[in-house]
């Protein structure tokens, strides 16, 4: 292949001048089917090709990317040296895990006229419930990457995507849903969850204070702003981490068990190696509310003399920084259990948290009062309070679902909503 002949020229080159090398090469292949209001507005495909190269000697790392296959590569990373001493490359190592369910090669058959099906299957049943549709997307999406280093480390992996969103209103009120997975999904839970949503009566302004529904779909976005940054060893190193020097320490409720697994068959984050060929793992983060470790890359980890965790993240273009794969909160009670309380499908301005202390102050939509049964949608309001706090009482229910890096059930709190 023209690929390794580039990839040996450089390993070689690198050999020759002293250098130890890293490269990462990645592909990708998209086709995306988009809505404009309730109209076809068109069909993309994209193709993208990128190698990244690092260069260490002496305490010192360079780097550079291009777009190209191209050998002038590593002169160009070998000329941008900086000062690095702990960032290493890994040997190759012989207990790699080979998650299932990854790559689906039946998605790499689909074509506009499947997308253009699933996005008519959502549109149609928001219709047929009097709903406009004001938005849609299907994609599908085929992911190639590989990593090689001078030690000996040659890894290739592939991923295949099929994502899907639809977007609604009727009396004033929106709502949407979003769902990604590995293989093509039957795509009418979105449309019917959009159309439920709106189809239910209009909603009542009035304060709430009791048990509150935090789903999967707002825990996904609430989370990656205010709990996962606390695990990232980079942060905890920086004193950007609440977590810093809690191991061993009671810091949630002790029906929160929290454990980042990259090795799960299906998951959206799984893979052998992360980005640095580090083979993935799993990584108990928090047990019955003891904190019991923190996610490390390569560079971190050497800071404190330890093994890389497998969580060094990175594309051809970038360096690789600590990320979560697949972060997987274990279920404890029966949602059949609870018979009143306030359930939250939709958060706006979680990206307004504060990532160190877990504080945050959002803007509920979607949601509704459960009793009895029977359902009563409440108007705009505000949630506010600690992710730490609020996960010292937090009782995990058995509805798992994955909703980007969080695999996870709903989590039955304690609080109120502010209306104005």
């Amino acid at each position: 292949m023209l690929e390794d002949y580039y990839i040996d020229k450089i390993l070689e080159i690198g050999e020759k001048k002293g250098f130890e090398v890293d490269i990462f090469i990645s592909r990708s292949e998209n086709l995306n089917c988009e809505l404009d209001g309730d109209s076809l507005d068109s069909f993309q495909e994209d193709r993208s090709f990128g190698i990244g190269v690092r260069v260490l000697k002496e305490g010192k790392v360079g780097f550079a990317y291009s777009t190209e296959e191209e050998v002038d590569i590593i002169y160009r990373a070998m000329e941008n040296l900086v000062p690095d001493k702990y960032t290493s490359i890994p040997e190759p190592k012989k207990d790699v895990p080979n998650p299932k369910g990854v790559f689906h090669r039946e998605v790499l058959n689909i074509d506009e006229e499947d997308l253009l099906e699933d996005l008519n299957t959502m549109k149609g049943i928001l219709q047929e419930g009097g709903i406009t549709v004001t938005g849609g997307s299907v994609e599908r999406s085929y992911l190639y990457n590989r990593i090689v280093n001078s030690k000996g480390l040659d890894v290739e992996e592939e991923f295949t995507y099929y994502s899907a969103s639809i977007s609604g209103i009727k009396d004033g009120e929106t709502a949407y849903d979003y769902l990604s997975r590995t293989y093509r999904f039957n795509v009418e839970e979105l449309g019917r969850y959009v159309r439920d949503i709106l189809s239910l009566p209009k909603g009542v302004k009035v304060p709430y204070e009791g048990r509150i529904l935090l789903t999967p779909r707002v825990l996904n976005s609430l989370l990656a702003y205010t709990l996962l940054p606390s695990f990232s060893a980079e942060n905890v190193q920086r004193n950007r981490s609440i977590l810093k020097g809690k191991i061993g320490e009671k810091v949630m409720g002790e029906c929160i068990t929290i454990v980042d697994d990259g090795t799960l068959d299906g998951g959206l984050y799984s893979s052998k190696v992360d980005g640095e060929g580090v083979p993935r793992r799993r990584t108990v983060l928090v047990e019955d509310g003891i904190l019991k470790g923190y996610l490390y890359d390569i560079k971190r980890a050497n800071r404190e003399g330890r093994e890389s965790t497998g969580h060094g993240v990175r594309d051809y273009n970038t360096l690789p920084t600590i990320s979560p794969s697949n972060v997987v909160i274990s279920p404890v009670d029966k949602l059949d259990n609870y018979n009143e309380y306030l359930q939250i499908n939709g958060l706006i301005g979680c990206h307004t948290s504060n990532p160190i202390t877990g504080d945050f102050s959002v803007e509920i939509f979607n949601s509704y009062i459960v009793k009895d049964d029977e359902r009563v949608p409440v108007k705009k309001g505000m949630l506010s309070g600690n992710i730490f706090e609020i996960l010292k009482s937090a009782m995990p229910m058995d509805d798992v679902s994955q909703r980007g890096r969080l695999i996870s059930p709903s989590l039955m709190i304690e609080g109120r909503i502010i209306v104005s």
